[in-house]
């Protein structure tokens, strides 16, 4: 993932859709990115389970997942960081390296681009007919996905790895990681969370993915899509807070730093 700079320690700022973000382009170009990223995520993660369960395993669909998201890291990295996700995103705003502004372009980008990546591959599946995984990959908890995990474990999970990710893509943005590596250890770090948690919920970690297989999957999948939201985000939450506590940044500069009161 390319570093998404910091847009500093001033009040947020209200930037027309042709300001430059962080990464020195429009907004409506980063928005472009983010629809074609997310679209991306959506086509290789879920669309693999959908399309080649059988054949691949868990193990495929882990590696397809993360592959997705390294390619497009070193593809749409330097337009906008490459987020794809609206839990990452928040962590950079909570971070303090993107506006308000700007992370609504992002948000409503991922939204877009996940549902038009669960648009193609439901047409590909012929309407849902060729889903190798029965729930179109959807994410959830118990029988509505055949899992032997309860919500209590898909809430740790999706906490607990949400912040995960989110630590490892905002340390790969700090100041002293290895220029170039971003991509790579986003993408090995996405392929062995899902390893670890598809057997839980089908892992989500990612709110824009699960609301994009979810409205292709029948009302089951969105009655419970509501946890695949807030947990993540609540992960994104915890992995800033970790982000602060282990490196050493401008805590102070952190929305989230300065709402706590730490101090470097």
């Amino acid at each position: 993932m390319s570093a998404s700079s910091s847009s500093g320690a001033g009040a947020i700022a209200t930037p027309r859709p042709d300001t430059p973000s962080p990464t020195g382009q429009s907004n409506l170009r980063v928005a472009g990115a983010e629809v074609a990223g997310t679209a991306v995520l959506m086509l290789v993660g879920p669309g693999s389970a959908i399309l080649a369960a059988d054949l691949i395993g868990v193990y495929g669909v882990a590696f397809a997942f993360g592959l997705a998201l390294l390619a497009m890291a070193y593809t749409i990295g330097h337009v906008s960081g490459c987020h794809i996700n609206p839990a990452v995103t928040l962590g950079f705003l909570l971070s303090r390296k993107i506006t308000i502004v700007e992370a609504a372009y992002y948000w409503v980008a991922q939204v877009i681009g996940a549902v038009v990546g669960g648009l193609l591959i439901y047409i590909v599946s012929e309407g849902g007919d060729l889903d190798k995984t029965g729930v179109f990959a959807a994410n959830g908890w118990g029988d509505d996905i055949g899992s032997p995990f309860g919500l209590g474990s898909a809430i740790v999970v999706e906490i607990v790895f949400t912040a995960l990710l989110v630590f490892v893509v905002l340390s790969t943005t700090t100041v002293g990681y290895p220029t170039g590596f971003g991509g790579l250890a986003a993408g090995l770090t996405l392929t062995m969370i899902h390893l670890a948690t598809i057997p839980v919920d089908n892992t989500s970690v990612n709110p824009a993915r699960s609301l994009g297989a979810a409205v292709f999957s029948g009302s089951d999948a969105m009655a419970q899509l509501w946890a695949f939201i807030v947990f993540p985000l609540i992960g994104a939450v915890v992995g800033v807070l970790v982000w602060l506590l282990v490196h050493d940044v401008g805590a102070e500069d952190a929305s989230l730093g300065r709402f706590l009161g730490v101090r470097r």
